[in-house]
């Protein structure tokens, strides 16, 4: 992962991790979703979604607003 980027949301199912990706960027927000698959079974593994320090609060507050985030 690159310096400076935070880990704001993570899912089991990565369609979940890519919705809240997709409303992060409508919004102007800078993301990126990682996938974490297990070695053994890689459709085994969760998404995470990434976005860089500066933008953490705004970020949290458009996924909060959008019943992405509790």
């Amino acid at each position: 992962m690159k310096e400076g980027w935070v880990l704001i949301f993570s899912a089991i199912e990565e369609y979940q991790a890519r919705i809240a990706d997709e409303v992060l960027k409508q919004n102007g927000i800078e993301s990126l979703v990682v996938r974490k698959q297990d070695s053994m079974f890689p459709s085994i593994g969760e998404a995470e979604l990434y976005t860089p320090e500066e933008n953490v609060e705004q970020a949290k507050e458009i996924l909060r607003a959008n019943d992405l985030l509790e």
